[in-house]
């Protein structure tokens, strides 16, 4: 039985790995020419459901469709050949290729068996523009931000011309505006007879794109509806049977404690590969309480990140002082930062934190505790504790690290820099690619540590997460520090406004309690 709206079809389709079922007889459409928003916790099996309609991996059992005829997929450029793309959360970007030759590997526009280097760059920028990201096209990928590195892969998706584009996490390392031009790329590419499978752990972007919505929940399908019959509160129930992060906007806020970071007139450094760009930061000031959970909000390209790792010591800083319950430090590296008692869970956990060689423990472990000599007996008691202690879902510390979905392995970097009972923990961008279960369970860990006195900055593109966690929040547009908030008056488009660059002249001054500069 075919359905006529039906452009891809997964028929009863089961995939088994040692010791676990990861798709137990699920039957998916996928609806012609809509936005299909697939949703479900890590490890639910949604990555395992698009790597099988991508071709990447095989169904032990059931059948394939497209356009209601069977389907047989080996490998992705079968699932290519018939029109059906997909990108990775995960980003196979090749830094040392420029952007054209990243958009194209593989599959090399060729003239009299050379490489048609001058039609590859037509079409490279060509896709950018309709991503609304005109860029260089010869700029080595080592260069870019993880927000350009992502959409580098976009690009290549529409290169290829497909009719089914599977979109793992898109917006995951964009900012607000990149995220809304995004939007209209999909709209467009809607009106122009493409199909989409969007996955997102953000409910805010399912509920505004979304024509029709499938839960996954342990391998099975839980819940599918058109639009009209989605609510937030059905997306939460059907993953989870929990609500969502409600009742922590509701804890008392701290911001009153005793001064423990204190940075002043802090002008940082542009990255290696920049040379000649301008500072990323200029003159930032800011103050972190005892207890105290401050967000750094802002779009991409604001300085968020240089902010939090010229902190903990990975970008050199031009000019400005840093002191520490009154005692100025100099930071000129990592060693230097640590020491001090300041550790940072980076942005990209997978190129900048995990070793994922190595196993849970070890990766725990790494950090030892203050640098000094523990026995083995010893670690693995810390590391359990620690485990314990922020619920990391490990039946053997171990495993592999990778063998943890993505919630838990954001927990083993946090137990990673907890072992070195910092003063202040620095987190970038501290729940991507997680699912909301565990962007929940992470919440409150943080809140539990800042109400056990441990100060905790953290920098997000995510209104909703920022508005969620922090006691304070501090806008940072073109490096310069736009708006001051405490949480009470935070407000979407208050954060949204002080952090656009068209509000806020380069010459302004920074302004205090919830007024825009």
């Amino acid at each position: 039985m075919s359905y006529p709206d039906i452009i891809l079809e997964a028929r009863v389709v089961t995939k088994r790995y040692p010791g676990s079922v990861a798709l137990d007889r699920v039957s998916y459409r996928v609806h012609r020419n809509q936005v299909n928003v697939l949703i479900g916790e890590n490890g639910a099996g949604k990555s395992t459901l698009m790597r099988i309609l991508a071709g990447v991996e095989k169904a032990d059992e059931g059948q394939l469709l497209l356009n209601g005829e069977p389907l047989m997929l080996r490998t992705p450029r079968d699932a290519a050949a018939n029109g059906i793309s997909i990108v990775h959360q995960e980003l196979a970007v090749l830094p040392n290729l420029d952007i054209s030759e990243n958009i194209f590997a593989g599959r090399e526009l060729t003239r009299a068996a050379f490489v048609n280097r001058t039609g590859e760059d037509i079409q490279s920028n060509a896709a950018l523009v309709r991503l609304r990201k005109p860029m260089q096209v010869n700029t080595l990928a080592s260069q870019l931000s993880l927000g350009c590195r992502q959409l580098i892969e976009l690009a290549r998706a529409l290169s290829q011309g497909s009719q089914v584009l599977i979109l793992d996490e898109p917006t995951s390392a964009l900012s607000t505006t990149e995220a809304e031009s995004l939007f209209t790329v999909i709209a467009d590419l809607k009106n122009a007879g493409v199909t989409i499978i969007y996955i997102s752990h953000r409910l805010h972007e399912l509920l505004y794109l979304g024509d029709h919505f499938t839960v996954l929940r342990s391998g099975k399908i839980v819940g599918d509806a058109p639009r009209a019959e989605v609510s937030r509160q059905w997306i939460v129930e059907c993953m989870s049977g929990r609500s969502d992060t409600s009742d922590l906007t509701a804890q008392t806020r701290r911001t009153s404690g005793k001064p423990v970071l204190n940075v002043r007139g802090l002008t940082i450094a542009a990255s290696v590969g920049e040379e000649g760009a301008q500072a990323p930061v200029h003159d930032l000031s800011l103050e972190i309480r005892e207890g105290e959970v401050l967000g750094i909000y802002g779009l991409l390209g604001a300085g968020r990140t240089e902010v939090v790792e010229a902190l903990a010591g990975f970008r050199p800083i031009l000019s400005g002082e840093i002191a520490l319950r009154g005692r100025k430090l100099k930071i000129d590296g990592v060693a230097s930062a640590v020491q001090a008692g300041i550790v940072l869970v980076p942005e990209d956990r997978q190129r900048d934190g995990l070793i994922p060689e190595l196993s849970i423990r070890e990766n725990v472990a790494l950090a030892g505790s203050k640098g000094s000599f523990l026995s083995r007996s010893k670690e693995t008691q810390a590391v359990r504790q620690l485990a314990d202690d922020l619920n990391i879902a490990a039946r053997d510390l171990e495993l592999p690290v990778t063998a943890l979905s993505g919630g838990n392995q954001q927990k083993v970097l946090l137990a990673r820099c907890l072992m070195r009972t910092p003063s202040v923990l620095l987190l970038d961008e501290p729940t991507r690619g997680v699912d909301v279960g565990a962007k929940a369970e992470i919440y409150r860990i943080l809140r539990a540590l800042a109400q056990k006195g441990l100060s905790i900055l953290f920098t997000s593109s995510e209104i909703e997460e920022t508005r969620t966690l922090a006691d304070r929040v501090l806008v940072l547009c073109q490096g310069r520090i736009s708006a001051e908030f405490l949480h009470e008056e935070l407000t979407d488009e208050a954060l949204f406004t002080a952090a656009s660059p068209h509000v806020l002249p380069l010459e302004t001054t920074p302004s205090v309690s919830g007024h825009i500069a």
